[in-house]
């Protein structure tokens, strides 16, 4: 099941969903028809399987990037800095898996609710995270600030892998370093927190 996950997951790197077909899946993952059809009933139930394993992925790399002990030597703009810029990175990464789960999802509300629970369970990690900082942090909800902080950050990452994905769009495109520092002061004012408390976001 893996090997054939791993293969619909490359060929919507490289070409797209529309790339993805039963035969080919079989053929670069080095399987057969028989044994795709024992595990999946069909193609729409092969990406649903991924996107649940994309879903998963993510929440445990949130869960690790998200760890206050992580942050114990760090000021607050440093943190959400350096988690902002990993983020980021992350989804330049895997960008053809993204846009692709973006087309998804407005397609099929199976797609929406997943990234939805995923957007949640991030969304909770972070106000653990918040609520260990809640004295450099002014805003009055810290349950309602996480969740619109998630959704910035998402958002803001989920649109540029979806606008800038060609040479022509590119050229638009504004340098991560620059994106990261402008989302980071962002949310820091909304949060109502220092800009620098041990050094200045760079």
């Amino acid at each position: 099941m893996e090997r054939l996950l791993d293969a619909a997951e490359e060929l919507i790197a490289e070409h797209g969903v529309a790339s993805v077909t039963v035969s080919e899946v079989v053929r670069r993952a080095g399987s057969s028809v028989g044994a795709f059809y024992a595990r999946f009933p069909d193609k729409d139930a092969l990406l649903a399987t991924l996107h649940e394993r994309s879903c998963i992925e993510a929440l445990a790399t949130a869960e690790l990037a998200l760890d206050p002990k992580r942050w114990e030597s760090s000021d607050l703009a440093s943190a959400i800095y350096e988690i902002v810029g990993f983020a980021g990175a992350l989804y330049k990464e895997r960008r053809g898996i993204v846009v692709a789960f973006i087309e998804l999802a407005a397609a099929d509300v199976s797609f929406a609710e997943r990234r939805a629970a995923l957007e949640a369970e991030t969304g909770a990690r972070l106000l653990a995270f918040l609520k260990t900082r809640e004295s450099e942090i002014a805003h009055a909800n810290l349950e309602i600030a996480a969740q619109i902080s998630i959704r910035m950050i998402l958002s803001t990452l989920e649109y540029g892998a979806m606008i800038f994905r060609t040479d022509e769009s590119a050229r638009s495109r504004l340098p991560d370093d620059l994106v990261a520092r402008e989302l980071t002061r962002a949310l820091l004012g909304y949060l109502g927190a220092p800009m620098s408390l041990g050094r200045r976001v760079p």
